[in-house]
């Protein structure tokens, strides 16, 4: 555990707290998040069409195998529609001024019940322009 404000944000806030989102400037260090135990890793490369890459704890919060093919567009239905709306203006906010963000977002996966997850975004710049998004999943 790292000890980022935006960390600190993430792992104890209480659900629901972001659920119109959240934006912040700093971005926190992420080279222990591969490892996190209680949230799964994601990126998603902005320059490459939005390729999505998971870690196993990602795929079991939404529901599908490990290693399954993932498409941005059919894992984005999977949101609550409330939820899908402000994950794609908190991400198109963010994604324009190079900034991170932490959602709470429902999701209702195909054999599961709804259930509310919280996500952290964080740009990867690559010469001043923002080449992909990473960060954590978790079930709240």
């Amino acid at each position: 555990m790292t000890g980022s404000f935006v960390r600190a944000l993430f792992d104890e806030a209480p659900p629901g707290t972001f659920a119109e989102g959240y934006v912040f400037i700093a971005s926190p260090d992420l080279t222990e998040a591969e490892t996190d135990p209680d949230a799964g890793y994601w990126h998603c490369d902005i320059a490459g069409e939005d390729r999505l890459t998971w870690s196993a704890k990602v795929y079991e919060l939404f529901g599908l195998p490990t290693g399954s093919p993932i498409v941005r567009e059919q894992i984005v239905a999977l949101y609550e529609e409330c939820s899908r709306e402000a994950l794609q203006r908190v991400r198109k906010y963010a994604l324009s001024r190079a900034y991170g963000f932490i959602l709470d977002a429902t999701i209702e996966p195909e054999a599961s019940e709804m259930r509310w997850i919280r996500i952290l975004a964080v740009p990867i710049l690559a010469e001043r322009r923002i080449g992909a998004l990473h960060g954590l999943k978790r079930k709240l």
